[in-house]
């Protein structure tokens, strides 16, 4: 409570304290000091100013305009009875609400004492403030007590010691009326008996008749009780929420207190888990340098023996040189000439053979040591947040999630899943999104993770996709969602993939609408579709852009990692019809065969279609059919693709209906 008897300006328990129109309390002193003077020139605005804002500091009414505050005390603002109040000549900015109050000549001498705020200080500060001069005992000597009573013949204020010495209950001075101080009305003198809610003032019976006779009135007393009592309800819920405010900062200090456990056990595990990666790189210095000596030890064996056959052989060709030698001195030349020639033969054979026979030397191990990955990992090391288990909080699994199915969507071979978390209170860790395999087929997780929104990419076109979600935290997973179905599109729309394209002369360009394909070389250049294509019925047919009637392109399909510098078809991953301005051939592994009659020429488009139901590759030009179905058993994903060369160019259009009339021959029922 001491901040509360303290004053805002000087720190100090209140001295004189007054009360400010907005509700504040200050020193007189510290009144004074704040205080400024009001120009005439600003009196105007300061008069309207205070009109509009009258209703704001509610201590108006329709006879108080609140444009100043007078020298009366107990008063806060009013219409004054003379015409010297019509206009400002102090105010003062309060420190604690910023409120400009305007004052007359008084200034802030005129503003009423806070007696409830004087005999608080009193009470609990400890302190004796002395009463201002109007309020002071007039027989006190020296330092003077506050007044109690007033002699209404001597017209002398007394304090209670001064009252029993001057006015004794006995003698002649007994009949002299007492009256006890306190408020009174400011314009009679007169003790309040009545509360004017309108104007929020004490007032006496002469105020009623005279200026409050038409605003809301009641006894003083009972306006007391009613004021104490919404006080006295406030101040209770101030109470809880003071309650709720020290219950907040012990759960703050208990949360401090777990943050240094919980760094602690931090460190802790910092540095054993630095301890563990330090031992780990131990052992595996240990074992690369036992390798190291392995190795050095298998080089120090094989020169030892490289040394010891080289060794042999010298000595052999030693001792023939030697034996060779003593030979020429023979004097007998038919006993030379009979070992002369051999050798002769056994010499060169020797001299031929002896370096030729040497291994080359072993080399210095070029090895180093790779410590790159290592680095790495080290420095990218890093904290990721842990989730204490629900296990330990002695809680259960969470609830069944709820699908926002108008969040969810599917768009092409792609879709959005959407959904809500359980009801509280339990907690969850985290989600299971599972999905089939767009046929019924079993369910199979595709997203684990905090998150309440996925997509899904590189799905199957026509296809009906199921899926489900479920919570789960340390005590265990909850219950599934309800199953939700999502259609992809029946037809797909794809365009040429830009990784296809080679840059230089005879490469590939990709337009960059990504649907255009251009050749100049000679080499064949294979472009795939970005996105395969595993199930349904697809049509798509490719423009003819550009062709000089000597090219060779072929169309078709093909897997991912089919050969990109060959005519589409020359390996066994693709399946293609290549096709010039007279015949058109089926080719697959380099094999070519179904010739049919038919070319094409610019402006030309070739379709393609594939169905994967059925496991059939068809082709057509101009939408008419070109031979009969080309291959058969197609099973798996397939790239749309092409190969070009030699100039040609080609406009690739997708997500087409194919032509009645292949369909009629091939027995396709089209919904």
């Amino acid at each position: 409570m001491e901040e509360e008897l303290r004053c805002f300006i000087c720190k100090e328990f209140y001295r004189e304290p007054v009360l400010m129109p907005c509700g504040h309390a200050l020193c007189r002193a510290c009144a004074v000091g704040l205080q400024t003077h009001v120009h005439e020139n600003d009196n105007a605005s300061a008069v309207s100013h205070d009109f509009q804002e009258a209703d704001k500091a509610s201590v108006s009414s329709e006879t108080d305009s609140g444009v100043v505050c007078g020298s009366r005390p107990n008063s806060y603002a009013g219409t004054p009875a003379a015409s010297t109040y019509t206009t400002a000549t102090f105010s003062i900015i309060c420190p604690f609400c910023n409120k400009q109050v305007f004052l007359d000549d008084s200034g802030a001498e005129g503003l009423p004492p806070f007696r409830v705020m004087r005999t608080i200080v009193e009470r609990f500060g400890g302190v004796s403030v002395a009463p201002p001069a109007e309020e002071a005992c007039q027989m006190c000597e020296g330092e003077r007590r506050a007044a109690v009573v007033r002699c209404e013949q001597c017209s002398v204020r007394y304090c209670a010691g001064c009252r029993d010495a001057w006015h004794p209950t006995r003698g002649p001075l007994a009949q002299h009326e007492l009256r006890a101080l306190g408020t009174t009305c400011t314009d009679h003198g007169c003790t309040p008996v009545l509360f004017c809610n309108t104007c929020l003032l004490p007032i006496c019976q002469r105020c009623l008749a005279e200026r409050h006779a038409s605003h809301e009135t009641q006894h003083l007393s009972s306006a007391a009780r009613l004021h104490k009592t919404e006080l006295s309800q406030t101040l209770h819920q101030l109470s809880e929420e003071a309650k709720a405010m020290t219950e907040y900062i012990q759960l703050v200090k208990s949360s401090g207190d777990k943050i240094n456990e919980s760094c602690e056990e931090l460190e802790n595990q910092i540095d054993q888990a630095c301890a563990e990666i330090t031992r780990a790189i131990e052992r595996r210095r240990d074992e690369l340098v036992r390798a190291a000596r392995n190795t050095r030890s298998q080089a120090v064996a094989g020169m030892r023996v490289m040394t010891s056959q080289a060794a042999q052989k010298l000595r052999e060709a030693t001792a023939l040189l030697h034996f060779s030698i003593e030979a020429l001195k023979e004097s007998d030349h038919a006993a030379f000439l009979q070992v002369g020639k051999i050798l002769s033969v056994r010499a060169r054979d020797t001299a031929s053979n002896l370096r030729s026979s040497l291994e080359t030397p072993p080399a210095p191990p070029a090895l180093t040591l790779d410590i790159e990955p290592v680095l790495r990992t080290v420095n990218t090391m890093n904290f990721i947040e842990c989730i204490p288990l629900e296990k330990d909080m002695k809680t259960s699994a969470p609830g069944a999630p709820e699908m926002a199915v108008e969040a969810c969507a599917a768009r092409g071979c792609s879709c959005t899943l959407a959904w809500r978390a359980p009801a509280a209170p339990r907690a969850v860790r985290g989600y299971v999104l599972e999905l089939d395999d767009g046929l019924g087929g079993p369910f199979r997780e595709v997203y684990c993770g905090r998150e309440t929104v996925c997509t899904i990419d590189g799905l199957h076109y026509a296809s009906l996709y199921s899926a489900r979600v479920k919570a789960f935290n340390g005590a265990g997973e909850g219950p599934y969602s309800e199953v939700i179905g999502l259609q992809t599109s029946p037809v797909a729309w794809f365009t040429w993939d830009a990784r296809c394209g080679v840059s230089g002369e005879g490469g590939l360009v990709i337009g960059s609408e990504g649907l255009s394909a251009r050749a100049a070389g000679w080499q064949p250049r294979v472009a795939l579709a970005d996105q395969p294509l595993a199930r349904g019925l697809h049509y798509w047919r490719l423009r003819i852009d550009h062709y000089d009637g000597d090219a060779d392109p072929a169309f078709g399909v093909a897997r991912a990692d089919v050969a990109r510098d060959k005519m589409l078809g020359s390996d066994a991953l693709g399946w293609a019809m290549y096709i010039d301005g007279s015949r058109s051939w089926f080719v697959h592994g380099g094999a070519h065969g179904g010739r049919a009659a038919g070319g094409i020429t610019h402006g030309s488009t070739v379709g393609v279609l594939l169905d994967l139901t059925r496991g059939t590759l068809r082709f057509t030009v101009d939408d008419r059919p070109q031979g009969d179905i080309a291959f058969t058993g197609l099973r798996g994903a397939f790239y749309p693709a092409v190969s070009l060369n030699r100039g040609v160019g080609v406009t690739l259009q997708p997500g087409l209906p194919p032509p009645p009339d292949l369909l009629d021959i091939a027995g396709i029922s089209l919904q």
